[in-house]
Formats: C-alpha cells, sequence, structure tokens
C-alpha cells in the first residue's frame, strides 16, 4: 500500500461518520446502516461502500470514506462493477488546497508504483488505462502523466506502453471518453516507437506501426 494511504487516512479523519447512513436494499440486503456503521473504516468493505453508495454521498460524508474508498481499491484484485468512480470529476477542485494537494500525490504516487513495476500490484489500478481514467476523474492532468511516462527507458514502464498500446488499438479504450484524444495524439509520437523497440515489445511495436504509418 503506499504510503500516502495513510496520510489520506489521517487527514480526511476530521469529516466525522456521517449521523444519518442510508443501505440500499438491493446493493447490501446483508447489511443495516447500524451495522456498517459499527465497523471500522479500515474494515469496511468496498461491497459495503457500495451499499452506501458512497459516490453519491455530499462531499463531507463523502470524504470520510474517501481513504477507506482508495485503500479497498488497491486490494481488489477484480475489476469494479459496483460503481463509477467518473462522478470524482468536478468534486475535487472545490476541496481545500491541502485536500486538492493530497489527491495530488495520490496520483503522483500510483503513477510511480505502476511505472517502477511490471505487472504492478496496485488492485484497481494496476493498469494504466484505469489510472489514466482516475487521473482525469481527478482533475489531474493526464497529459503531464503520459509526459513524464514517455521520458522513461526502463522495462516496467515499456511493457505497461506496449499493454496501453495493445489496449488502445485492439481492445477498446479508456472508460472515459474525454481522454480518448488525449491518448491517440500521445500515442502517434516517433519516441512511443522508440520506447517499444528498444525494450523488445515486437508485438506491440509492430502494432503501434501498423495503427500508426509514417
Amino acid at each position: 500500500m503506499p504510503p500516502i494511504v495513510d496520510e489520506l487516512y489521517r487527514y480526511f479523519a476530521r469529516y466525522p461518520l456521517p449521523a444519518h447512513l442510508a443501505v440500499c436494499e438491493q446493493c447490501g440486503p446483508e447489511w443495516t446502516a447500524a451495522e456498517i456503521s459499527r465497523t471500522p473504516l479500515r474494515e469496511m468493505s468496498l461491497l459495503q461502500l457500495e451499499a452506501l453508495h458512497v459516490m453519491s454521498l455530499d462531499d463531507n460524508d463523502f470524504r470520510h470514506f474517501f481513504p477507506r474508498l482508495i485503500d479497498a481499491l488497491l486490494s481488489e484484485l477484480g475489476p469494479v462493477f459496483a460503481f463509477s468512480l467518473a462522478s470524482l470529476r468536478g468534486r475535487t477542485p472545490g476541496w481545500p488546497d491541502e485536500e486538492i494537494t493530497l489527491v495530488r500525490r495520490l496520483v503522483d504516487d500510483l503513477w510511480a508504483e505502476l511505472l517502477g513495476e511490471f505487472p504492478a500490484q496496485l488492485g484497481y489500478f494496476s493498469d494504466s488505462p484505469t489510472l489514466i481514467d482516475f487521473t482525469y476523474w481527478c482533475d489531474m492532468p493526464v497529459a503531464d502523466h503520459l509526459q513524464r511516462w514517455q521520458q522513461l527507458e526502463t522495462r516496467p514502464s515499456a511493457e505497461h506502453l506496449a499493454d496501453l498500446v495493445d489496449y488502445v488499438y485492439t481492445i477498446g479504450e479508456p472508460a472515459e471518453p474525454a481522454v480518448k484524444p488525449v491518448i491517440l495524439e500521445w500515442l502517434r509520437q516517433p519516441v512511443i516507437g522508440e520506447r517499444l523497440l528498444s525494450a523488445g515489445c515486437d508485438g506491440a511495436l509492430e502494432l503501434w506501426m501498423v495503427c500508426n504509418p509514417s
């Protein structure tokens, strides 16, 4: 777990447990609001957070659960279909500067962890398409992170680049449509082919060359 997560817990502890919680009967029929309220924050499951519809809570209530949401997602090994993090978009810019800084550090640390190891061990955030979307939803500059990525000449960063090339050109694209033009423009750069060539990612290089004829 990135150290920033503990900082999130410490800082957002100033937001108390919401006094009035409602549990969705369809999402969490096995729990009552009282049962979830008695669960220590660090022990709440992703399913319990889903049952509370945390993404729909007002900002103060949501921020109580925000550290646990990130923590739980880092431990989640499979796809997360329960709820979309897209509703984060537009929320964090209204938070105090200290909290925006923490979110920025979270995103920065996730990128550093992702590109430092392949395959990454970051749960939900273990692939670049997901982290690209999350970066955008946190109102952080996707282009800046892509620029830093292309400057890396490490094997893990190249492997993640090969995965992104394969994903974008054969499987699909990041779930957030707004980032598609940014990613496609970035992938067209000659330096992308150079990184794939240097790392010996032959399959991804061939696909990249087919999709980006000179």
